[in-house]
């Protein structure tokens, strides 16, 4: 068993168990990125949803660590159904070098969410993650005016809140 599986298998989906010391961890010693990569498609969801908190936090300043795995990330990003990983697998990838392929196709999940999740916070961290897409690419900037839209007419309180958030640097960037 590595050492990150012990330090985040205890505990239920309740709580964040030992979240900050895999994260010190990491940035100690990135080798073990690969360990909560791998930890993402456990068997056990308390363990995913602690191994992509731990790996968000660890990227944050060091987005580097991310390269390696940009493949594997984006193809679960594909496939993941527990909202825990895809609030989070929607900021860590933000953070990684993407390709014009690789950004419409995050695109398309990030669309795919916002219209379909049952998380709440999913759907906002779908319309965070189209927002930084155009931030980085304005290829992307009416994809996201439009999600902006309609995240402002949501009956959802964190997902409007987030919207009025970002309607002024969206609206900055599409008179620049």
């Amino acid at each position: 068993m590595g050492k990150m599986l012990n330090l985040l298998k205890e505990g239920d989906r309740r709580t964040v168990g030992r979240v900050s010391d895999a994260v010190r961890l990491a940035i100690g010693k990135p080798q073990h990125i690969d360990e909560l990569v791998d930890l993402l498609t456990h068997a056990n969801p308390a363990v995913r949803m602690r191994a992509a908190d731990s790996l968000e936090k660890s990227t944050v300043q060091h987005a580097e660590f991310l390269t390696p795995h940009k493949e594997q990330l984006l193809e679960l990003a594909e496939i993941a159904t527990q909202n825990e990983v895809r609030w989070h697998l929607a900021q860590i990838l933000t953070r990684t070098d993407l390709e014009p392929d690789e950004m419409s196709d995050l695109a398309e999940v990030f669309d795919r969410w916002f219209r379909g999740a049952d998380s709440r916070i999913v759907r906002t961290s779908a319309l965070q993650g189209m927002v930084d897409l155009a931030v980085r690419d304005q290829t992307y900037l009416d994809d996201a005016l439009k999600m902006l839209e309609e995240a402002l007419e949501s009956s959802i309180p964190a997902l409007s809140a987030r919207a009025r958030k970002l309607r002024g640097p969206l609206q900055r960037l599409k008179s620049d």
